[in-house]
């Protein structure tokens, strides 16, 4: 007489030994809380699914753990369809469609099905495993495949975003638009998908490499363009093109859409430019300066001199001066100083707002505030990252780079080096002033590091205009080892990242070490991952141009390959 298998049916079924205890021990290990020996008690129905009840070998086939059979459908949406993705078939907007906020469309000719049906529940509610009877959930089977990931549901999605960007993610209520509808949806000028996703990625992604504040309320990328965006198509197509620049390095198909937006902004604007109401003015404005910035980031064109002198042109204009002390005033003046002091190292010439570019500018009233004191709060932060002083001093060293033709004779070499002194005294006068009042703020901040590295990256430009592009000299090697310094101490992704990039060239480009130029080229990979501009990476390459050269003088400047090599490269 033959005895019973004392085998559990799992144990049997991968052909392994089991001790025969009821649960065994590769059962006990298998599951997440001991195994119970009443399959049909009630404690048991509601764990079932959580994990394998042992049980013993039944003779014959056991038919009810037969691995289900996997078929394809096609049922998936055609949004996904036309991406080749895999769509989860979850009505009536797709998690795919919902996570890139894009119309989920679905086929005409698919059966109708009630939305309120127990099976579109059960797939879009995540709570659906927990209510279920456990007799109709196929993840009973130990054997069958893992259980289908619940879709993201609206009130995930911002946890979802935020787990991709270290930033955090704008507020709804930082917007001047309706709190139940997102800033896509408002936008009536968005007629296409890819006007859609273009808009939708200027709002999660290009904003914020844009904004250098860390309070996300205080971006006037979002919190003064989307509202104009939703009542201008004007302002709308320039922020679609200014998307899609940025989206061209890693998705180049949609660069053709944004370039016709470009192209749309362009003929609109010059409309916009016979109109005299504050509307218009603030609207032609903005359109100018984003254009402007849209060439900047992209680092081939040149066209952006072009556009940073319309934009000179509006703010010096009567009808403007209707928008003064208003948040729109101080977006536009602060985004049109910023680009203009940036851009002054590679024109080599004074700001556009000043009044002369003459010597006398240097040693008399060159001394004025980027911003309005009564925007200091606001736009100042998010667009500069660091005190704004510096950018006034930056456009000094670059009118002195200006008057360095004009060395013919001892006299004017006294003169210009006069200039120099004098410009050297006005920022250790302003370092004098920020220490005493950094005194009241955290001195180890990431702000205060970057304003470290971008003094001396304009000492050191200071130094190259007066004394010429020697490596071995002494300040050289006092400003390259402060700059690394304070670059390597700020983290990556930090909202003042951006203000880094001119310090780490005029670094790279005077660093002999291989140790040194390698920190720089890393840390310019890293910014062209993070934030995401292609003027970055010609940047890189405007480095390793000028490191190819070798180390003597004529060599390392590297204001001399910009300008021969890299003519549309801008350090913004």
């Amino acid at each position: 007489m033959s005895t019973p298998s004392r085998v559990c049916a799992r144990c049997s079924r991968i052909k392994q030994r089991c001790d025969g205890k009821l649960p065994c021990e590769r059962c006990k290990r298998m599951r997440p809380f001991p195994a119970l020996r009443h399959p049909t008690s009630r404690t048991n129905i509601l764990a079932i699914g959580l994990g394998h009840v042992c049980k013993p070998a039944s003779s014959g086939r056991d038919t009810t753990t037969r691995r289900l059979r996997t078929s394809r459908s096609r049922g998936g949406c055609l949004s996904c369809k036309a991406r080749k993705k895999k769509c989860d078939e979850c009505r009536p907007t797709c998690s795919d469609c919902r996570r890139l906020n894009i119309r989920c469309q679905w086929r005409e000719s698919t059966p109708n099905v009630e939305l309120n049906s127990p099976a579109i529940i059960a797939s879009c509610s995540p709570t659906s495993d927990a209510t279920e009877p456990a007799d109709t959930d196929p993840t009973n089977d130990p054997d069958s495949g893992p259980a289908m990931l619940s879709p993201i549901v609206p009130y995930e999605a911002e946890e979802f975003i935020a787990t991709l960007f270290p930033h955090p993610y704008p507020r709804r209520n930082s917007l001047a638009l309706p709190l139940d509808r997102s800033p896509v949806s408002v936008n009536p000028h968005l007629r296409t998908e890819e006007d859609r996703s273009l808009f939708n990625h200027y709002i999660r992604v290009v904003s914020r490499a844009l904004c250098r504040s860390h309070d996300s309320d205080r971006n006037p990328f979002l919190v003064t363009l989307l509202p104009l965006a939703a009542v201008s198509d004007t302002v709308t197509s320039v922020i679609l093109s200014l998307s899609g620049c940025h989206w061209k390095r890693i998705y180049p198909a949609i660069w053709g859409s944004a370039l016709n937006r470009q192209g749309k902004a362009l003929t609109q604007v010059n409309q916009l430019l016979g109109c005299s109401d504050r509307q218009s003015i603030f609207e032609s404005c903005a359109t100018v300066l984003l254009l402007c910035l849209t060439e900047l980031i992209d680092g081939t064109s040149r066209v952006w001199k072009w556009h940073l002198k319309a934009a000179s042109v509006i703010l010096k204009s009567h009808p403007f001066q209707s928008l003064v002390s208003s948040d729109e005033w101080a977006f536009c003046v602060s985004l049109f100083r910023y680009l203009d002091s940036m851009s002054t190292i590679s024109r080599c010439k004074a700001p556009l707002l000043q009044n002369s570019d003459s010597m006398t500018e240097l040693t008399s009233s060159f001394r004025r505030s980027s911003v309005p004191e009564v925007d200091r709060s606001k736009s100042t932060d998010a667009i500069y990252g660091i005190s704004p002083a510096l950018f006034d001093l930056l456009g000094m060293v670059n009118l002195l780079a200006n008057h360095r033709s004009r060395r013919v004779d001892e006299l004017s070499e006294i003169g210009f080096r006069a200039a120099a002194a004098h410009i050297e005294n006005r920022i250790n006068e302003w370092r004098a002033d920020y220490d005493s009042e950094i005194l009241f703020v955290d001195p180890a901040s990431d702000t205060d590091r970057a304003t470290t590295a971008f003094e001396w990256a304009i000492r050191l430009r200071l130094h190259q205009i007066v004394e010429g592009y020697d490596l071995m000299h002494e300040l050289v090697e006092r400003s390259v080892v402060t700059i690394l310094d304070s670059v390597q101490q700020i983290p990556y992704a930090s909202r003042v990242e951006g203000c880094l990039l001119f310090p780490l060239v005029i670094a790279g480009s005077s660093s002999i070490s291989v140790e040194r130029r390698m920190v720089v080229k890393e840390r310019l990979m890293v910014m062209e991952n993070t934030l995401g501009f292609t003027h970055i990476h010609h940047a890189r390459q405007l480095l390793e141009t000028v490191w190819k050269g070798g180390d003597n003088p004529p060599n390392a400047n590297w204001a001399s390959v910009r300008y021969s090599q890299f003519p549309g490269v801008v350090f913004v």
